[in-house]
């Protein structure tokens, strides 16, 4: 459990959140001295907003389930599916993700404007990962990797000629390896991650439009952008 508003006398005053490691955007151990953009950012809306947040890093499964029955304020962070709007109440975007498909700089081969534009090429993407099974549905005979650390090494290697991941996830780990500049990067789509409250959340109350005019505030004074800086 990670505490990190001091926490008010009155327990009850305290808000859980839960969140799972996946950097950059929340890291359970800071990476020199950073962790993770929607991490910073909701602590400074915690800060604008007088909340006591205790932020707890639980398995994804785990997360759904304490956001559906309301054991939890909410999930830090998560993708919009109509699904969850069920029992979630999404916040304005707090960030966003970018998928797309990584080759070696300078690659010679298909530019790739599509992910069926792999089909018959080797491709990679990670075990377990939704990149990886999208590649399977198509037909694309997928190499799997055991993470993304190794499928950059596997890319870099030329194990395979594509790989498809995540760019704000792949990059900073890509940064971390001391590969940047080594890689080209085929933006197929870009989607935004949300802030999702706990409809069944009992404190709920106004919290939401607070955090949502709070998350604005925090984009026009310029903090928004200075915390992802660091991250890049």
């Amino acid at each position: 459990i990670f505490c990190l508003i001091g926490l008010s006398a009155n327990a009850s005053d305290t808000h859980i959140v839960a969140t799972e490691e996946y950097p950059p955007y929340e890291m359970k151990k800071p990476v020199n001295g950073l962790r993770g953009f929607d991490y910073e950012v909701l602590i400074e809306i915690s800060k604008d907003l007088n909340l006591d947040l205790d932020i707890q890093f639980l398995p994804w499964k785990r997360a759904i389930q304490y956001t559906k029955s309301g054991k939890v304020l909410g999930i830090l962070t998560c993708a919009h599916t109509s699904e969850r709007e069920i029992f979630i109440t999404y916040s304005d975007p707090i960030s966003e993700f970018t998928n797309g498909l990584y080759t070696i700089a300078g690659f010679e081969g298909i530019k790739p404007q599509k992910i069926e534009d792999v089909i018959g090429q080797k491709v990679g993407s990670v075990d377990g990962y939704e990149s990886l099974l999208i590649l399977q549905k198509i037909g694309a005979n997928p190499i799997a990797a055991p993470s993304t650390s190794n499928a950059i090494d596997m890319l870099f290697s030329q194990r395979f000629e594509y790989l498809s991941l995540a760019k704000q996830a792949t990059d900073f780990i890509i940064k971390q390896k001391g590969k940047s500049g080594y890689f080209d990067f085929y933006t197929l789509e870009t989607k935004n991650f949300y802030f999702c409250f706990s409809k069944r959340y009992p404190k709920l109350g106004n919290l939401v439009e607070r955090f949502n005019q709070s998350l604005k505030q925090l984009k026009e004074s310029g903090r928004y952008d200075a915390i992802h800086a660091k991250y890049r």
